[in-house]
């Protein structure tokens, strides 16, 4: 999937296949130049709104805002991960994390958003759009308002720099190419203010895809290529057209480092409905530190706001009023939000180019030493659900795939039926004279996880070893397949394109979504059908036999996922809207979504220099254990 840069959704860290377009050829960048496009009402200038109807444009007038309650102002510090990112960018290499499509989400803008509760597209850079009877020709009239942070008007020649970027091959990140090289042409400017989008085929994504196109300045990418922009954008940027703007100033870059933006004040559309309630800190500010034992000690010194991600044990065990004072006191809340999140896969990965992982029945009897109920039990506390399906939390996911049990007796059947077996007097499996034993490869700490997982292999006879990286290093490798076996958990979207991670096109790549080289012909059809079917009610079955083989072919060994959107402690200075975060929103949401309260600040000042408590109700309904909130919004009943 194409990544989709909304304000108000969740970022998705969507990810979509693409490599090396040799049908593209890219002109010297002296030849790109942009023409004087004309702007009269009929080429989408002023006076556009007169004529849209008549002429087969469409636009929504149903436009939702933020809490009307909320005030602008204040700063928002959150912890932006373990690690500093190796670039800026959202696009080109390295830019697989979800940091940095937040970054890009906070300063540029997609054609169109999409509100994933109504299920329909919203103006955003474009005011109107159209599909033409051919369904592979796409207009957008983008708005003649919407101007870049230098003060120059955002065009159609954008819209038309931004695809070109993506497809050429000089940025190093082939995760850009066959969907988007076999799905579109180059735009054409047609005027001003109205691109044109051509479709090679006809794909129900593709006008997807097109509204999410994130326009970029021509006037800064029509003199470099692919390789350039990667080179002189690795740590900066060009103009931006969003609510947000780098703040080079106040940016400490390197390990233990701070990327800092700050609330444009001459946003072109920040007086617009739609940005009612929303993009309210003047200033964000995202920290990095390497150990997760300091980020909790960094948090419970107010160094910042809001923290997510941690362990379920320390939610459960060691985040509540008996052992955190802040928490008693009432200056920290905890918090659940329930929400229509999906959830794309997780587990333990199998690199079916390398033996013995190309054998189905030895991928199966893994899963089934992959005690997931114990995992939960023991270390997550119950606080997550096993998976059974690549498509968590949607109607695409077969609710008839079957749950992986914990089987080693079936296991071992398995494993000997492929040509395992104990020799008389010895430790470990073999065949063929070679002993089973084999590199797990996890990010450093996850021995926390997966020893149990080490011991019940040993129990069978394999004998797995750790092959410790840090995340930025496991995931690089994982990206370029140089594993053997891996742990690897991906995000979703709310339509699921399984082509990426799961079409045989990509089996033989590295750098895309498919690292186990999955390449099933049967697959391959359904994916095609899959494609090719516009209605969405007709999608969901091929999409449940789709999930089914994937599961059944055990390229995962499925582990488990959140229920929820949003788990999360926060230092209680902040307004809160009644739904918590958006309808598929996740940790990201609040940046968006809530603001400082000022009242709420100063009475936090006080309690903390007087040593006093606070009121501990705030949002949402109190948790079994008292001592958290939860809001379940689209699920509660009148």
């Amino acid at each position: 999937m194409f990544k989709n840069h909304k304000k108000y959704y969740s970022v998705a860290l969507i990810l979509i296949s693409v490599s090396l377009l040799n049908a593209v050829k890219f002109a010297p960048k002296e030849e790109f130049k942009n023409p004087i496009l004309k702007d009269s009402k009929e080429d989408g200038g002023l006076g556009f709104d007169e004529i849209a109807d008549v002429a087969g444009w469409q636009t929504s007038k149903n436009i939702k805002t933020g809490d009307p309650r909320a005030t602008k102002g204040g700063s928002l510090t959150m912890l932006g991960g373990a690690e500093f990112p190796r670039t800026f960018r959202d696009i080109g290499v390295d830019t697989r994390h979800q940091i940095n499509s937040l970054m890009s989400s906070l300063q540029y803008e997609a054609l169109l958003s999409f509100d994933y509760e109504d299920l329909e597209y919203k103006p955003n850079l474009a005011t109107h759009w159209k599909i033409e009877p051919d369904s592979l020709t796409f207009r957008f009239r983008i708005d003649p308002n919407a101007k870049w942070s230098d003060g120059r008007d955002i065009t159609s020649n954008d819209v038309v720099a931004y695809l070109r970027l993506i497809l050429d091959p000089g940025h190093e990140d082939p995760n850009t190419s066959r969907i988007m090289g076999e799905l579109f042409e180059l735009p054409v400017a047609e005027s001003k203010y109205i691109v044109k989008v051509v479709a090679k085929k006809k794909d129900w994504r593709s006008f997807r895809y097109a509204a999410s196109f994130t326009p970029l300045p021509s006037f800064y990418l029509d003199k470099i290529d692919g390789a350039g922009y990667i080179e002189k954008y690795n740590d900066s940027f060009m103009p931006v057209s969003g609510p947000y703007k780098y703040d080079e100033a106040n940016t400490v870059k390197g390990a233990d480092g701070v990327i800092t933006f700050k609330r444009r004040t001459d946003y072109w559309a920040k007086d617009y409905k739609r940005n009612i309630g929303f993009n309210n800190f003047d200033q964000i500010r995202f920290i990095f530190i390497m150990d997760e034992n300091q980020q909790q000690v960094s948090f419970f010194n107010g160094e910042f706001d809001m923290y997510s991600g941690f362990r379920a044990q320390w939610w459960v065990e060691l985040f509540n009023e008996k052992e955190q004072a802040e928490i008693s006191r009432g200056w920290i809340h905890k918090i659940k939000i329930f929400n229509s999140l999906p959830k794309g896969p997780s587990g333990i990965v199998f690199n079916t180019k390398k033996a013995p992982w190309d054998d189905i029945k030895v991928r199966k009897a893994f899963a089934h030493l992959f005690d997931v109920e114990k995992l939960n039990k023991r270390l997550f506390f119950n606080e997550y659900s096993q998976l059974n399906t690549f498509f968590f939390g949607t109607p695409y996911a077969n609710p008839r795939n079957p749950f992986t049990e914990y089987n080693p007796e079936k296991a071992l059947s398995l494993l000997n039926e492929a040509g395992w077996v104990m020799e008389p007097g010895e430790t470990w499996l073999s065949k063929n004279g070679k002993k089973f034993e084999f590199e797990f490869l996890i990010a450093t700490g996850g021995e926390r996880i997966y020893s149990s997982f080490q011991d019940d292999l040993s129990k069978v006879g394999i004998k797995m070893t750790f092959n410790q990286m840090d995340n930025i290093g496991k995931f690089s490798s994982t990206m370029k397949k140089e594993f053997e076996v891996t742990s690897q958990g991906w995000t979703a979207g709310f339509f699921p394109s399984p082509e990426g991670m799961m079409h045989s096109k990509f089996a033989e790549d590295i750098e895309v979504t498919n690292i186990t080289s999955m390449a099933i012909p049967e697959m391959d059809k359904l994916i095609d059908m899959y494609n090719a079917e516009w209605d969405a009610k007709k999608r969901v079955p091929l999409a449940h036999k789709i999930d089914s083989i994937a599961i059944n072919s055990y390229h995962y060994a499925m582990g488990w996922t959140s229920p929820y959107g949003l788990r999360m402690m926060y230092w209680n200075k902040f307004g809160i809207p009644e739904t918590g975060i958006s309808y598929i929103g996740d940790w990201m949401a609040p940046i968006f979504m809530w603001w400082n309260d000022p009242e709420k600040e100063i009475q936090l000042e006080k309690a903390i220099s007087s040593q006093l408590s606070l009121d501990k109700s705030n949002v949402g309904k109190k948790s079994s254990t008292g001592d958290w909130n939860e809001i379940d919004y689209w699920n509660k009943k009148p």
